[in-house]
């Protein structure tokens, strides 16, 4: 839980900064149809809450600690692989800009979480040179300071995540917002899952 921890710490200290940096949205509802209800998982703050919103009946904001989600909407507090939520309680999950910061051997754990709680995913990382989970630690020097780590995934990494936690991926690319291009995955669940299917699911990207 190291990882979640120093998420945690290096985006509570730059909340206010993060949200007034994001003010376009990342297009992920705009992919396809996926049905009323969506969780938006390590939503911070800025334009993607109020984008979501706008694109789905119901949504529910996700993130680790309270000053991450956005005021005046439906929010709880989560960590990627231990979702506080009902199987099947949500049409889509958005994962956007979340699973760069989840080492390896907890990426696939992720996927199956998700696609338990929610029959799609569409989740996006950094496009970064490199692959496998590789760790890059960025700075943060605007409004505050704050040294967060990411880890490096080809589109190949996480569409093997995504099988080996029980998915389909069916569509994989790329979206820019800005000067940052970002990998994308669309994966679909395979089967229903429970949580106490989860227990012994494979928890690493295969792919290197």
């Amino acid at each position: 839980m190291d990882w979640a921890l120093a998420a945690r710490e290096a985006y509570r200290a730059i909340a206010e900064a993060y949200e007034a940096s994001r003010r376009r949205p990342l297009p992920t509802a705009d992919i396809a149809n996926f049905g009323d209800k969506a969780l938006d998982l390590g939503s911070g703050r800025g334009a993607q809450p109020s984008y979501l919103e706008a694109s789905y009946k119901y949504v529910v904001h996700c993130d680790l600690a309270p000053e991450l989600v956005p005021r005046g909407s439906e929010a709880a507090l989560c960590e990627a692989t231990a979702l506080p939520f009902r199987d099947d309680a949500f049409d889509v999950v958005h994962a956007v800009a979340v699973y760069h910061h989840l080492p390896p051997d907890v990426l696939g754990a992720a996927f199956a979480e998700a696609l338990r709680v929610g029959v799609a995913v569409v989740a996006t990382v950094w496009s970064l040179p490199g692959g496998g989970g590789a760790v890059r630690r960025v700075p943060w020097r605007w409004r505050g300071e704050a040294l967060r780590v990411y880890y490096v995934y080809s589109l190949r990494d996480l569409a093997s995540a995504a099988l080996a936690a029980g998915g389909r991926p069916v569509a994989l690319g790329y979206m820019r917002r800005g000067r940052r291009l970002n990998a994308f995955a669309v994966v679909l669940r395979r089967k229903k899952l429970k949580r106490s299917d989860l227990r012994g699911a494979p928890v690493g990207a295969e792919a290197r």
